[in-house]
Protein backbone atom coordinates (compact mmCIF):
# COMPACT_ATOMS: atom_id res chain seq x y z
CA UNK A 1 0.00 0.00 0.00
CA UNK A 2 1.48 3.12 -1.11
CA UNK A 3 0.41 6.77 -0.18
CA UNK A 4 1.31 8.75 -3.87
CA UNK A 5 0.18 12.37 -3.19
CA UNK A 6 1.43 13.32 -6.53
CA UNK A 7 -0.95 11.20 -8.12
CA UNK A 8 -3.78 11.09 -5.35
CA UNK A 9 -3.59 14.80 -3.82
CA UNK A 10 -4.41 15.34 -0.46
CA UNK A 11 -4.87 12.25 2.35
CA UNK A 12 -7.00 11.52 5.25
CA UNK A 13 -6.86 8.63 7.48
CA UNK A 14 -10.54 7.81 9.70
CA UNK A 15 -10.95 5.87 12.43
CA UNK A 16 -12.71 5.41 16.27
CA UNK A 17 -10.55 6.40 19.46
CA UNK A 18 -7.62 3.69 19.61
CA UNK A 19 -8.23 2.66 16.21
CA UNK A 20 -4.61 3.71 15.19
CA UNK A 21 -4.56 6.89 13.36
CA UNK A 22 -1.88 8.51 15.39
CA UNK A 23 0.55 5.68 14.42
CA UNK A 24 -0.24 5.31 10.62
CA UNK A 25 0.93 9.22 10.21
CA UNK A 26 3.77 8.47 12.70
CA UNK A 27 4.55 4.98 10.03
CA UNK A 28 3.63 7.35 6.93
CA UNK A 29 6.44 10.26 8.25
CA UNK A 30 9.08 7.47 8.70
CA UNK A 31 8.61 6.26 5.26
CA UNK A 32 8.79 9.31 3.70
CA UNK A 33 11.94 10.20 6.01
CA UNK A 34 13.65 6.66 4.69
CA UNK A 35 12.73 7.13 1.32
CA UNK A 36 13.42 10.66 0.36
CA UNK A 37 16.34 13.03 1.06
CA UNK A 38 15.27 16.89 2.66
CA UNK A 39 15.75 18.24 -0.52
CA UNK A 40 13.04 16.24 -2.32
CA UNK A 41 10.65 16.46 1.02
CA UNK A 42 9.79 18.79 3.21
CA UNK A 43 7.36 17.95 6.67
CA UNK A 44 5.60 20.09 8.69
CA UNK A 45 4.00 17.87 11.93
CA UNK A 46 0.69 19.82 14.17
CA UNK A 47 0.61 17.46 16.61
CA UNK A 48 -2.50 17.87 18.49
CA UNK A 49 -2.96 14.15 19.23
CA UNK A 50 -1.33 11.70 21.50
CA UNK A 51 2.08 13.43 20.57
CA UNK A 52 3.62 10.40 18.53
CA UNK A 53 4.94 12.55 15.66
CA UNK A 54 7.41 14.53 18.23
CA UNK A 55 10.05 11.62 18.02
CA UNK A 56 10.43 13.31 14.24
CA UNK A 57 11.17 16.82 15.75
CA UNK A 58 14.89 16.63 14.79
CA UNK A 59 15.11 14.86 11.54
CA UNK A 60 16.43 17.10 8.53
CA UNK A 61 13.29 16.95 7.19
CA UNK A 62 10.70 18.45 9.95
CA UNK A 63 10.68 22.67 9.32
CA UNK A 64 8.51 22.77 12.50
CA UNK A 65 6.72 20.88 15.22
CA UNK A 66 3.54 22.17 16.81
CA UNK A 67 1.49 21.03 19.67
CA UNK A 68 -1.05 22.24 21.65
CA UNK A 69 -0.71 25.55 23.08
CA UNK A 70 2.06 27.00 20.62
CA UNK A 71 -0.58 29.61 19.39
CA UNK A 72 2.25 31.86 18.46
CA UNK A 73 3.86 29.03 16.04
CA UNK A 74 0.86 28.07 14.55
CA UNK A 75 0.03 31.94 13.44
CA UNK A 76 3.76 32.06 12.39
CA UNK A 77 3.14 28.85 10.50
CA UNK A 78 0.42 29.51 8.50
CA UNK A 79 1.51 32.80 7.84
CA UNK A 80 5.08 31.17 6.16
CA UNK A 81 2.45 28.55 4.34
CA UNK A 82 0.29 31.53 2.69
CA UNK A 83 3.24 32.85 1.29
CA UNK A 84 4.99 29.68 -0.07
CA UNK A 85 1.92 29.05 -1.83
CA UNK A 86 1.53 32.46 -3.66
CA UNK A 87 5.37 32.04 -4.48
CA UNK A 88 5.00 28.62 -5.79
CA UNK A 89 1.74 29.74 -7.78
CA UNK A 90 3.96 32.92 -9.19
CA UNK A 91 6.68 29.96 -9.94
CA UNK A 92 4.76 28.07 -11.63
CA UNK A 93 3.33 30.20 -13.36
CA UNK A 94 0.10 28.36 -14.30
CA UNK A 95 1.49 25.04 -14.51
CA UNK A 96 1.71 22.11 -11.78
CA UNK A 97 4.56 20.54 -9.71
CA UNK A 98 4.61 17.47 -11.76
CA UNK A 99 5.46 19.32 -14.57
CA UNK A 100 8.02 21.66 -13.46
CA UNK A 101 9.89 18.78 -11.63
CA UNK A 102 10.23 16.94 -14.58
CA UNK A 103 11.24 20.04 -16.56
CA UNK A 104 13.91 21.14 -14.09
CA UNK A 105 14.38 18.24 -12.27
CA UNK A 106 14.22 17.76 -8.04
CA UNK A 107 15.16 21.34 -7.42
CA UNK A 108 11.55 22.14 -5.96
CA UNK A 109 10.85 20.11 -2.71
CA UNK A 110 7.75 18.63 -2.14
CA UNK A 111 5.96 19.73 0.99
CA UNK A 112 3.67 17.53 3.21
CA UNK A 113 1.81 19.09 6.13
CA UNK A 114 0.75 16.79 8.78
CA UNK A 115 -1.82 17.21 11.17
CA UNK A 116 -2.84 14.51 13.70
CA UNK A 117 -6.34 15.43 15.11
CA UNK A 118 -7.89 17.50 12.90
CA UNK A 119 -10.67 18.12 15.59
CA UNK A 120 -8.67 18.95 18.04
CA UNK A 121 -6.14 20.97 15.83
CA UNK A 122 -9.17 23.24 15.34
CA UNK A 123 -10.62 23.10 19.12
CA UNK A 124 -7.22 24.13 20.49
CA UNK A 125 -6.80 27.24 17.94
CA UNK A 126 -10.92 28.33 17.96
CA UNK A 127 -11.12 27.23 14.54
CA UNK A 128 -8.90 30.12 13.42
CA UNK A 129 -7.11 28.59 10.59
CA UNK A 130 -9.87 26.65 8.96
CA UNK A 131 -10.13 29.36 6.22
CA UNK A 132 -6.39 29.09 5.38
CA UNK A 133 -6.58 25.16 5.94
CA UNK A 134 -9.50 25.05 3.06
CA UNK A 135 -7.32 27.08 1.12
CA UNK A 136 -4.70 25.29 0.73
CA UNK A 137 -6.85 22.20 0.28
CA UNK A 138 -8.19 23.85 -3.02
CA UNK A 139 -5.01 25.22 -4.14
CA UNK A 140 -1.97 23.68 -3.19
CA UNK A 141 -1.49 20.29 -4.75
CA UNK A 142 -0.59 21.98 -8.09
CA UNK A 143 1.96 23.52 -6.55
CA UNK A 144 3.32 20.15 -4.85
CA UNK A 145 1.87 21.03 -1.05
CA UNK A 146 -0.23 18.03 0.59
CA UNK A 147 -2.21 17.50 3.52
CA UNK A 148 -2.05 14.40 5.25
CA UNK A 149 -5.01 14.66 8.27
CA UNK A 150 -6.28 12.37 10.93
CA UNK A 151 -10.00 12.47 12.57
CA UNK A 152 -12.80 10.32 13.57
CA UNK A 153 -14.26 10.91 10.39
CA UNK A 154 -16.43 13.76 8.38
CA UNK A 155 -19.03 15.92 9.94
CA UNK A 156 -19.03 19.75 11.78
CA UNK A 157 -16.62 18.72 14.45
CA UNK A 158 -14.02 16.95 12.75
CA UNK A 159 -13.25 17.12 9.07
CA UNK A 160 -15.92 19.74 7.95
CA UNK A 161 -17.19 18.68 4.37
CA UNK A 162 -16.09 21.71 2.12
CA UNK A 163 -12.67 20.33 3.12
CA UNK A 164 -13.66 16.75 2.75
CA UNK A 165 -14.57 17.71 -1.11
CA UNK A 166 -10.93 17.96 -1.79
CA UNK A 167 -9.23 15.03 0.09
CA UNK A 168 -8.80 12.49 -2.75
CA UNK A 169 -7.81 9.23 -0.42
CA UNK A 170 -9.00 8.31 2.64
CA UNK A 171 -8.14 5.29 4.40
CA UNK A 172 -10.72 4.52 7.05
CA UNK A 173 -9.66 2.30 10.09
CA UNK A 174 -12.38 0.78 12.77
CA UNK A 175 -15.23 2.28 12.64
CA UNK A 176 -17.72 2.10 15.73
CA UNK A 177 -20.45 2.00 13.44
CA UNK A 178 -20.27 -0.06 10.42
CA UNK A 179 -22.24 2.32 7.90
CA UNK A 180 -19.46 5.01 8.16
CA UNK A 181 -17.33 3.28 6.26
CA UNK A 182 -19.16 3.26 3.15
CA UNK A 183 -19.53 7.32 4.40
CA UNK A 184 -16.03 7.74 4.75
CA UNK A 185 -14.69 5.90 1.25
CA UNK A 186 -17.62 7.47 -0.87
CA UNK A 187 -19.02 4.10 -1.95
CA UNK A 188 -22.69 3.10 -1.85
CA UNK A 189 -21.96 0.36 0.64
CA UNK A 190 -19.23 -2.06 0.92
CA UNK A 191 -18.87 -5.97 1.66
CA UNK A 192 -15.66 -5.64 3.65
CA UNK A 193 -15.44 -4.88 6.96
CA UNK A 194 -11.75 -4.63 8.71
CA UNK A 195 -11.29 -7.18 11.49
CA UNK A 196 -12.57 -5.64 14.86
CA UNK A 197 -10.37 -4.81 17.95
CA UNK A 198 -7.41 -4.93 15.39
CA UNK A 199 -5.09 -1.64 16.06
CA UNK A 200 -4.05 -0.13 12.53
CA UNK A 201 -6.67 -2.58 10.06
CA UNK A 202 -8.36 -0.46 7.68
CA UNK A 203 -10.11 -0.08 4.78
CA UNK A 204 -9.15 1.57 1.02
CA UNK A 205 -10.29 2.07 -2.10
CA UNK A 206 -8.14 1.11 -4.59
CA UNK A 207 -8.55 0.97 -8.16
CA UNK A 208 -12.48 1.29 -7.48
CA UNK A 209 -12.20 -1.98 -5.38
CA UNK A 210 -12.64 -1.98 -1.30
CA UNK A 211 -9.63 -3.67 -0.35
CA UNK A 212 -8.17 -4.19 3.41
CA UNK A 213 -4.80 -3.58 4.90
CA UNK A 214 -2.68 -3.78 7.95
CA UNK A 215 -0.51 -0.34 9.20
CA UNK A 216 2.76 -1.58 9.69
CA UNK A 217 4.90 -0.12 12.95
CA UNK A 218 7.51 2.46 12.48
CA UNK A 219 10.36 -0.26 14.10
CA UNK A 220 14.33 0.71 13.14
CA UNK A 221 15.43 -2.76 11.19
Amino acid sequence: LELNFAENGHHAVCGGVASGKSTFLQTAVYAMIRHYSPDRLQLYLLDFGSRLLACFEHAPHVGALICDGENDRARIFFAMLERMLDERKNLLKGGSFSQYIRAKGPVLPAVVIVVDNYAGFREKTQDAYSPAVLRLAKESVSCGIFLLLSASGYGISEIPGKLADYIQTVFALEMGDKFKYGEILRVSRTEVVPEAGVKGRGLVAVNGEILEFQTALAVQA
